[in-house]
């Protein structure tokens, strides 16, 4: 009788750690649109190249501590199981896919930025899907998704950093 009720308890303890351990998982937060670009002042309208690269920059940075503050936390490709784990990465996936959107739905103020803006949207939106994927990889609790996702996150950041700061 006891090997039957170490067998169920044993069972309770693999069900309860596949299931619902953690709570449920954070739906993603909707983006706000960001405040508009202040506009030049010789030409009336038109966005000014210097608040658009000061944007883009910020954002940039904002990216950059966003992946920061999360390594910090979670510093290496172990998925945590920990109960406030969960939440913390999509409260660092959420603002990620959306600081990136919004950097991505930016248009460049003039023709001189159409090459560089053409490149930053690249790596935002590769950068976008690998988040969406480690949102994704977390919400379902796939370890191995999750490793992959570690492993190319910084990358991705540095990437958009890169682009970010190549205009002169």
């Amino acid at each position: 009788m006891r090997a039957l009720y170490a067998a169920l308890a044993a069972c309770a303890l693999f069900i309860a750690g596949c299931g619902s351990a953690g709570g449920t998982f954070p739906e993603q937060i909707e983006c706000v649109e960001p405040a508009p670009l202040a506009t030049a002042r010789t030409t009336p309208g038109a966005v000014s190249t210097q608040a658009y690269v000061n944007r883009i920059r910020s954002s940039a940075d904002t990216l950059t501590k966003l992946r920061a503050d999360l390594r910090a936390k979670y510093s290496d490709d172990t998925f945590f199981r920990r109960e406030g784990f969960r939440p913390d990465f999509a409260a660092y996936a959420d603002p990620t896919i959306c600081t990136a959107q919004a950097m991505r739905d930016l248009s460049a103020p003039d023709a001189r930025f159409a090459e560089f803006d053409a490149k930053l949207d690249v790596t935002l939106a590769d950068l976008i899907e690998h988040t969406r994927l480690g949102r994704e990889a977390v919400r379902a609790r796939n370890v191995s998704d999750y490793r992959r996702w570690f492993k190319g996150a910084d990358a991705k950041i540095a990437a958009v950093r890169e682009a970010a700061y190549s205009q002169r």
